[in-house]
């Protein structure tokens, strides 16, 4: 009985431990609205390809790509490389990247609602 309570206590230990972000990682409010400006970035990419694609010169849409993308780093004071070190910790805790694409849906709903309200 007492090796099961033990356990027990070890196991809310970890649990308790294992939800804790690491410092180095960006949080969910702040990943989330970089995500959604990535992903504007990468479609205002998408339509510098298609008028690209009429010239065939792509190599012109991932150079126009890698400069959204470095720009919405400079707009957010981070680098590349902490962007994608705190994705990769989203990818590998399925839980966490849960509630962070849950916050980018919401997040690009509002935005929406509030682009339509505005057009009105």
């Amino acid at each position: 009985m007492k090796h099961i309570l033990l356990l027990v206590a070890l196991g809310c230990c970890f649990s308790c431990t294992s939800n804790k972000m690491p410092s180095d990682i960006l949080g969910i409010d702040k990943m989330k609205t970089i995500i959604w400006d990535m992903t504007r970035a990468g479609i205002l990419s998408r339509e510098q390809y298609k008028k690209q694609l009429i010239k065939k010169d792509s190599a012109s849409y991932f150079i126009k790509t890698k400069e959204n993308y470095q720009q919405v780093f400079n707009i957010y004071g981070i680098t590349k490389d902490e962007f994608y070190k705190s994705y990769k910790y989203y990818l590998d805790h399925p839980d966490k990247n849960k509630i962070l694409m849950d916050s980018v849906s919401a997040y690009s709903n509002r935005q929406r609602e509030d682009l339509y309200r505005r057009l009105k």
